[in-house]
């Protein structure tokens, strides 16, 4: 996911990405005689900047990580999984409100100095199930002759229950469409194109696409701009099952045909109360006055049940690239062989206000209790969520026990800690948003970093990390201590086997990606508070596999037997993950200098300008777009950078003053970038560097304002010059004001 396209976008292979060891005593008495001297030898494989710790400090911290490792138990987070995964968890629901009432139990039991429930009353979206949402063929007349499942089959003990909410998309607005179905690959707005080009209109026609590739509201988003009156959605093969129809879940962890992807179409946060908390006293909108995206009906379908749509289109055949993974010749359409047929969308999903709710644990710092480094997750799920998101769940939980554990022995870090287990992600990251609302003022000024793990595990073969260049060094440092949790391989460390796995191109250092995307609980933090961010978790081989995703990814499907089976048996891989993300925090909260280094963030930049240049150059010199100023901005910006590189050298670590300047100004670095008016047309967006592309909330753009802007130039004829140039200003202003920000006096 370090996919840094030429288009300068930010490929994430997954939502949560969407939004992802052992114990030492399974490594051998070797390798724990070790100990001490093999983790600090590690460790100073890393920036310079941490060098600037004294032997005593790094002696304490290298004490702790130890611990943090011995202590952290895979066999309690299968535990917390086992248990998480008992009931499906929609938000919303009494199970999760069970759920949250035990996880604050169990991190108030862990020793935590503070735990405390956030509640928030927000617009929810449910199917109706005495009214089920339907997808039918019909005949003239209006019978029905075909109609896909309303459930999913149930597959293993686990998934058996009786409570489990049929598929549907979120958000879907209730409504009744009927009329010719169009083939339209994954419906991005290329996809949308090609068939504008091929003169086939979608215009009042209920379109099918495939999952994958984009963010599912995005596919609606881009039927609804070309006039389609309805959606069906629906996972191919190709992207869920590619070792055939004999070969699934519960054989193995590919998509059966009867498994469905749930997911929301909506935006992000609560719709009665933008921008602000949805607490107790807030003023809400009117519903007649919410901004609901999505106009058309969507819901999702499994792709046995899509095979009887698709196999009797008319129209051209589809091109090569459309052609997906079902025993059929994919045609575009528009309508069935047998013109009497068409296709009814059937979708009475309802609104509801209910109460979600996030559960903080606090851990004070020592030194600088204003001062936090905070961890993130979220608990609620479409059904079971064994992967998505309560592997991570699991995990988090069990470094508060560990931590708590640490500070009853009166181990306390520097800063502090604040664990975050967030309600309502899944249907538009509302708990973390609500929450970052109304900590805004407090976070802008006081966050030091924000650590996302939405899964910790999807599959068992290599890291996958995005993170702000500010928190690349601090990331690599970590993964230099916690050991491989492959036993038998030759490397020893899991930034060894990730740089094997997932090497940097031509840097010598492992990928990571800088633009986060929306697909999970960072986005707020990043997007909005401007908090350096990460989000991270175990992977599969996305070059052996080209699938957005884990294939049984929001369907009912996703179990405790599943995850023990398909995914992580050994937990290895997930006790990884648990040390990674707590020595990280750790190392962030504890150290008397933060080990960022304000160089990546001006190299990102002078690259992306260098690839825009490629891109767009010719183009915008025949325009007058001049990017001198650009330009010369972001030289400035790489020597304001390496002087104040320079000067964090020599630093007095004795001087309290000096530290925390020093720090706020590396810690403030990334709120430079945050834009109060937003990206135009979307002011939920405000980082002018990285944000998500105007049309997949999944992917990036960098410099996004400029990109989207010029996408709309060449594809759509839009007369946007005076707008692209405005952007490029904007951009030029805010990274001379980056350059500002790290100069002594900084006028």
């Amino acid at each position: 996911m370090s996919l840094l396209g030429t288009n300068m976008e930010m490929d994430l292979v997954s939502r949560k990405p969407r939004r992802r060891t052992i114990c030492l005593v399974l490594l051998g008495t070797g390798l724990v005689c070790l100990g001490l001297g093999f983790i600090i030898g590690w460790f100073s494989r890393g920036s310079t900047i941490h060098n600037l710790e004294t032997k005593e400090e790094s002696m304490m911290m290298t004490d702790s990580f130890q611990r943090i490792m011995n202590d952290l138990n895979k066999d309690n987070i299968r535990s917390n999984l086992k248990y998480y995964t008992s009931k499906q968890r929609l938000a919303g629901t009494e199970n999760v409100k069970e759920m949250v009432k035990y996880i604050a139990q169990q991190w108030r039991d862990h020793g935590l100095d503070k735990v405390e429930v956030t509640p928030y009353d927000i617009l929810m979206s449910y199917p109706n199930t005495t009214m089920p949402n339907r997808v039918e063929i019909v005949v003239s007349g209006g019978s029905p002759i075909f109609t896909a499942a309303l459930e999913e089959k149930a597959l293993d003990a686990d998934g058996n229950q009786s409570d489990i909410i049929p598929p549907y998309n979120s958000f879907a607005p209730a409504g009744v469409a009927e009329g010719d179905l169009v083939y339209v690959n994954y419906g991005r707005i290329e996809d949308f194109m090609l068939l504008t080009n091929m003169s086939i209109d979608v215009t009042n026609k209920i379109v099918i696409a495939r999952y994958g590739k984009i963010f599912r509201g995005d596919k609606v988003l881009n039927a609804q701009r070309f006039n389609a009156s309805g959606v069906i959605l629906y996972s191919d093969p190709a992207d869920v099952n590619t070792n055939g129809a004999s070969d699934t879940y519960p054989q193995s962890w590919w998509m059966p045909d009867t498994g469905v992807q749930r997911g929301t179409v909506g935006s992000d946060g609560d719709l009665l109360t933008p921008f602000y908390p949805a607490r107790e006293y807030a003023y809400r909108l009117a519903m007649d006055k919410i901004s609901l995206n999505v106009k058309i009906p969507s819901q999702p379908i499994g792709y046995g049940d899509a095979l009887h749509f698709l196999s009797d289109l008319s129209g051209p055949s589809a091109p090569n690239d459309w052609i997906g993974g079902l025993n059929i010749r994919y045609k575009i359409g528009p309508g069935f062989t047998n013109t009497n047929r068409k296709v009814k969308l059937t979708v009475n999903n309802y609104l509801k206000v209910v109460t979600v709710e996030n559960v903080i644990g606090i851990i004070t710092g020592k030194v600088e209790p204003d001062r936090y480094v905070l961890l993130g997750n979220h608990h609620d799920a479409w059904v079971f969520g064994a992967i998505d998101p309560l592997s991570g769940t699991a995990t988090l939980t069990e470094i508060t026990r560990v931590m708590g554990k640490m500070k009853q022995s009166d181990i306390r870090p520097r800063r502090t800690i604040v664990f975050c287990t967030w309600g309502g992600e899944e249907v538009g990251l509302i708990g973390s948003t609500e929450w970052v609302e109304e900590y805004m003022k407090v976070l802008y000024e006081r966050a030091v970093a924000y650590l996302n793990v939405d899964w910790a595990v999807e599959s068992i073969n290599n890291l996958l990390a995005g993170a702000s260049p500010l928190l690349q060094d601090p990331l690599y440092q970590a993964a230099k201590i916690v050991p491989n949790p492959n036993l038998t391989s030759p490397y020893l460390t899991l930034y060894d086997i990730w740089n094997k796995k997932n090497p940097g191109d031509g840097t010598g250092e492992p990928s990571v990606y800088y633009s986060l995307g929306s697909g999970s609980d960072m986005a707020t933090f990043y997007q909005r508070a401007g908090v350096p961010s990460i989000d991270m978790y175990y992977t599969f081989d996305h070059k052996q596999w080209n699938i957005l995703y884990y294939p049984l990814y929001h369907s009912a499907y996703e179990t405790f037997h599943m995850f023990t089976t398909f995914i992580d048996p050994s937990f290895n891989y997930t006790l990884a993950m648990a040390r990674l993300w707590g020595v990280l925090a750790w190392k962030l909260a504890d150290e008397t200098l933060l080990s960022y280094d304000v160089r990546r963030y001006p190299k990102a930049i002078s690259d992306f300008i260098v690839t825009l240049k490629g891109q767009f150059g010719s183009l915008w010199q025949a325009n007058n777009v001049n990017i001198g100023a650009l330009e010369s901005a972001s030289t400035n910006f790489t020597l304001a950078a390496k002087n104040f590189y320079d000067r964090l050298q020599s630093v007095d670590k004795n001087d309290p003053l000096a530290v925390r300047m020093m720090n706020d100004k590396m810690m403030q670095l990334e709120r430079v970038f945050i834009d109060p008016e937003g990206l135009p047309g979307r002011p939920i967006y405000k980082h002018v560097m990285f944000a998500p592309s105007k049309f997949d909330s999944y992917k990036d753009n960098s410099f996004p304002g400029i990109v989207d802007t010029m996408f709309e130039i060449q594809n759509n004829n839009a007369s946007s010059w005076d707008l692209l140039k405005q952007q490029v200003y904007v951009a030029t202003y805010t990274i001379q004001s980056a350059a500002n920000s790290l100069d002594p006096i900084g006028l």
